[in-house]
């Protein structure tokens, strides 16, 4: 979830902008059926187009952006609804490179894969390019979009009980992804199977997807509250994230989805801790919150802030909404002592509820839930160890962790990375760093 500006599902325009877009808001047909019918091929390849068959919409001079059937986008920068714009774009594309009087961006499985898991719908991505488009958006890239965001949500990898299980409603996809040959050599056999195809058969209840104030009629109450059926099967969680790779984009394209339903976490226990009154996130900071608490649950993800932005506050305002146990990493034991001094600095949490991990301080917190601050070192360590040191690394691997906290991401050697998240079992994962 790195620091990307996120666009809502309805644009919204004012003063000036309003009348220069009267006649956008109503726009039906999203491309030009006379669109030259170059496919789009390899990422990066470049192939020559021709598009003078497009056709520029009456008003194009009021809109900001020329979008390609290749995947690339071009952005006006002295355009009046540049900003809007621009809030759009990093949100659903990558930058290529950002000249003074044009922007050029590039439409790819990873970007769309980073837009749609903060909430952004693929029939939204479409209708608002096509808003800001000087032409027809070309068929190409519709389909383009279509494909890359049409597996999104149709696998969750879910952590019940200290194991980990990948889960979805449709046994065909489990199977599909068992073709695989990493998938299928990290998947567990230690529990009996149920139905027909030797997945485990669960229920799971149905989501509410109105927002505050809206209300319900009987009959999406009744769809809601029904139970459907998911089949999962369980993965050693030592490959976890080997398995994660082999569903990205650019493998097998069943993105997995990380999610913690944390309110309605009955199973792990209530963190009693609040953000003080004076601990006020400035609008960039919420928004980076905004982000990861999209949709009333916690996405894993990397938020990135420019140095000396507060990325403690960010940290500490995240485990507050969560409000179940926190497993803090740094980087070295004097940031240790920061990141425990932040949290005390702008939290309610009790001095028995926070603890330290280090060469020098073996502390434990008391009660069911609370934080515990150390390095990555102490984690990843695989030498020798204490007797106490041994048992508090064998309590962290015991617990399911509501967060982990992960400071400095961008200098942590990948191994280590690795070897942290397979040890430490944790529902949603924040790294954070600066650029």
């Amino acid at each position: 979830m790195s620091e990307r500006g996120r666009s809502s599902k309805k644009m919204k325009y004012g003063g000036k902008d309003d009348q220069k877009l009267k006649n956008i808001q109503n726009e039906e047909s999203y491309y030009d059926d006379d669109a030259d019918d170059d496919s789009r091929e390899g990422e990066g390849t470049v192939t020559n187009t021709d598009f003078r068959k497009l056709e520029l919409k009456p008003d194009h001079a009021n809109r900001p952006l020329w979008a390609c059937g290749d995947g690339r986008i071009f952005l006006e920068t002295f355009s009046p609804l540049y900003k809007q714009a621009y809030d759009f774009l990093i949100a659903i594309a990558e930058p290529v490179c950002r000249p003074e009087s044009m922007h050029e961006y590039n439409l790819t499985p990873h970007s769309l894969y980073a837009a749609v898991s903060v909430g952004l719908e693929t029939e939204t991505i479409i209708s608002v390019l096509n808003k800001l488009s000087k032409t027809k958006l070309p068929k190409e890239m519709i389909h383009f979009i279509n494909e890359s965001t049409a597996n999104y949500g149709k696998v969750k990898l879910v952590l019940k009980k200290n194991r980990y299980f990948i889960e979805s409603p449709f046994p065909e996809v489990l199977k599909e992804l068992l073709r695989d040959g990493v998938i299928n050599g990290a998947r567990f056999s230690s529990e009996p199977y149920y139905g027909n195809d030797g997945f485990t058969v669960g229920k799971t209840s149905g989501e509410l997807e109105a927002g505050p104030g809206e209300l319900l009629n009987e009959a999406e109450l009744a769809a809601a509250a029904e139970e459907k059926e998911t089949h999962s099967f369980e993965i050693d969680p030592a490959l976890v994230e080997n398995v994660k790779q082999r569903c990205l984009p650019d493998a097998l394209n069943y993105p997995m989805l990380e999610e913690y339903d944390f309110r309605n976490d009955n199973v792990n226990p209530d963190l009693d801790m609040e953000l003080k009154p004076h601990a006020q996130p400035r609008p960039y900071q919420e928004k980076s919150l905004s982000k990861m608490f999209g949709n009333g649950r916690a996405r894993s993800g990397i938020i990135v802030l420019p140095c000396g932005a507060g990325k403690s506050l960010v940290g500490v305002s995240a485990a507050a909404r969560i409000k179940k146990s926190c497993l803090c990493l740094a980087t070295n034991a004097v940031s240790v002592d920061q990141w425990a001094f932040q949290f005390k600095l702008w939290s309610t949490i009790r001095d028995d509820q926070i603890c330290r991990f280090t060469s020098d301080s073996k502390e434990r917190f008391r009660g069911n839930a609370g934080v515990v601050v150390t390095t990555y070192n102490m984690v990843a360590f695989g030498g020798k160890r204490s007797e106490e040191s041994e048992k508090i690394i064998e309590e962290m691997r015991n617990r399911e962790w509501g967060l982990l906290l992960m400071d400095e991401v961008h200098v942590v050697p990948a191994n280590m990375f690795r070897k942290v998240i397979s040890i430490t079992k944790s529902h949603c994962k924040l790294g954070l760093t600066g650029n």
